[in-house]
């Protein structure tokens, strides 16, 4: 059975060793393990991962295609048009949903429900045991993650449109890692204000998102009206190493298990980082909580999105003074309220036309109006 690729070798091919060959340092995290130069072909794969989906497997190839390209003229350029910016969104959004551990966090909540139904029939004797004699949550299997994931990149992209870019530049000396779940979400002005509840939704106010794209350049997407990030009219941000190494910190906790880095000399640095900062990676069972309900006996169970944590402050990225909104606001509440409404659409009109033409015809409605205005 043929392996699916969860991040794809274009993007790993940013921080090949030399930049030009098809090799990348890796470094596995937990337990530490250097592994030396190793093939990006073999990276980040698994086997029919994409569960047989042509379809998904279709659309990954499209949109890979479209990207790639992107991707190497920002790197070269240092700089992105536009066009180009629109472009880093959907690549953004699409690493950060389509990963293993991302999946594997999908799965959380229906395994645990499965999971309790079966107990249940287990213990009220409408159903018998297995035959290994004890019914367990790993005897669970889901399927379909990977392709619902997918229905979120639309929303997802449209919610970053109200975010400002910046690309984050290392000094001499210096490089960014990434991994096999390079996407990092964050909310530092939320987390500051309520560190025990995480607020790391795309319509949040305060939300962050980075994204390493070669060992010298990061994206950061963030709330204008929250953060001040370098002088307003300068796209490219050089950072201290201090920032870096929290750029790193972040990586290290959103990896599921593999870093990446462009030099095997540097593998005394990363190994460094790695005892550091591994210490706060955040098992995936922890998005999913049990919480006691209004009766006795009763429990909610509550799934979240976990975002990391920024070990620091960093000296790049700061609050604003003036901050009118408020812990858990919307970014845009109009602007949420209208995307919400267009994925009703392409729910109830899969054949309905392009997103332009599906906002238009919502914007020409009273009744879709009138409901983005109350929400």
């Amino acid at each position: 059975m043929a392996k699916d690729h969860y991040v794809p070798r274009h993007y790993l091919r940013r921080f090949a060793i030399n930049g030009s060959t098809e090799m990348v340092a890796v470094v596995q995290v937990r337990p530490y393990r250097f592994l030396g130069a190793k093939g990006i072909g073999g990276q980040c794969q698994q086997v029919d991962f994409e569960e047989g989906n042509k379809q998904l497997g279709s659309l990954l190839k499209i949109s890979e295609n479209d990207l790639a390209p992107v991707l190497v003229e920002v790197v070269k350029k240092e700089d992105f048009t536009e066009p180009e910016l629109v472009a880093l969104r959907w690549l953004a959004v699409t690493l950060h949903v389509r990963t293993r551990k991302a999946a594997e966090a999908a799965k959380l909540f229906p395994k645990r429900i499965f999971y309790e139904v079966i107990k249940s029939g287990i213990e009220a004797g409408t159903l018998p045991l297995p035959p290994e004699g004890t019914w367990t949550e790993e005897m669970v299997a889901c399927k379909g993650a990977p392709g619902f994931l997918m229905q979120n990149v639309i929303p997802c992209a449209l919610e970053m449109q109200t975010l400002a870019c910046k690309l984050l530049k290392v000094p001499g000396g210096a490089f960014f890692l990434t991994s096999d779940n390079p996407v990092v979400v964050l909310n530092q002005f939320c987390a500051i204000a309520e560190p025990l509840r995480n607020f790391a939704g795309f319509s949040k106010s305060g939300f962050q998102l980075l994204l390493p794209i070669s060992p010298n350049l990061c994206l950061m997407f963030y709330d204008a009206k929250i953060y001040k990030v370098g002088p307003p009219q300068h796209r490219l941000i050089c950072i201290s190493k201090s920032d870096v190494e929290l750029v790193n910190a972040l990586q290290i906790q959103s990896a599921e298990n593999s870093l990446y880095f462009h030099q095997p000399t540097l593998e005394r640095d990363v190994q460094s980082l790695v005892s550091l900062y591994a210490k706060l990676k955040v098992p995936i069972q922890d998005g999913l909580r049990t919480l006691p309900g209004n009766k006795h006996g009763d429990e909610i169970l509550h799934l979240r999105q976990l975002s990391a944590k920024l070990p620091k402050a960093w000296e790049f990225c700061r609050l604003r003074r003036h901050i009118k909104s408020r812990v858990g606001d919307r970014r845009d509440p109009a602007w949420s309220a209208l995307i919400e409404e267009l994925m009703i659409d392409f729910a109830t009109h899969p054949n309905g036309g392009s997103i332009d033409a599906r906002i238009e015809k919502i914007l020409a409605d009273p009744n879709s109006l009138k409901n983005i205005r109350i929400r």
